[in-house]
């Protein structure tokens, strides 16, 4: 009986022995059979993709939010408005009527007409007061929409999709809304239906975008904006 020589070296793995078994059985295919077969496994492996929500990419985002949209958001700045004038008419209606009468019928430049003028720019700040704290108050919240924004399927998210910060809201809704309201001509605002993003400059200040809310938390496709 021949004993077994005992062998020196490195010993290999189980896992690398079935590695090396597939390399060598490879290695008996044609060039055009290898080629198949690494085309098939790259088929098969997926591929991490680097893009960003606003770049067009199919990614999933939290918050359900999906694509950036422009024209909705607009329909829901004029509810979310139209809400609080008819709020503050509510409250104020006697007031805010008999100013608004003096306003248009006393005779320019008279003490009456100041007087009003004076009424209605105080109405016009209490307007501004609140709909920055109700643009904190739900944008910040967990719905991270106002109503207008909710009706319309709308919602606030940071730049990658998840829940905005505190600080970003109150930046958007303080110092970004009054940049964007002092520019000329509503530029802060119509930027953003040129920008593949959709944001503005108060979206851009505050490191914030609007998306279309979507139920089940999937992501859509940018291009395919609601306008």
């Amino acid at each position: 009986m021949t004993a077994q020589r005992p062998t020196f070296g490195k010993k290999v793995a189980p896992s690398q022995q079935g590695r090396f078994a597939r390399a060598a059985s490879q290695a008996d295919l044609s060039i055009a059979a290898r080629a198949f077969l690494e085309q098939d496994v790259k088929r098969a492996r997926p591929e991490r993709s680097s893009a960003m929500p606003w770049d067009g990419a199919d990614v999933q985002v939290s918050a359900g939010a999906g694509k950036p949209v422009w024209g909705r958001r607009v329909v829901a700045r004029l509810v979310d408005e139209l809400l609080i004038w008819f709020a503050i008419y509510l409250v104020f209606n006697a007031q805010l009527g008999a100013a608004v009468s003096t306003y248009i019928v006393a005779p320019q430049g008279s003490p009456e007409e100041s007087m009003a003028a004076v009424t209605l720019f105080g109405y016009g700040l209490l307007f501004a007061f609140i709909q920055c704290v109700y643009n904190i108050a739900m944008e910040a919240s967990s719905l991270q929409a106002t109503l207008g924004k909710m009706m319309v399927g709308a919602v606030v998210t940071a730049k990658d999709g998840t829940k905005p910060g505190l600080g970003g809201v109150i930046m958007r809704n303080t110092l970004g809304r009054f940049v964007v309201n002092i520019i000329p001509f509503y530029i802060g605002y119509f930027i953003g239906l040129f920008k593949p993003d959709k944001r503005c400059v108060h979206d851009m200040m505050s490191s914030t975008m609007v998306r279309k809310r979507m139920p089940g938390g999937g992501a859509a496709q940018v291009g395919d904006v609601f306008a």
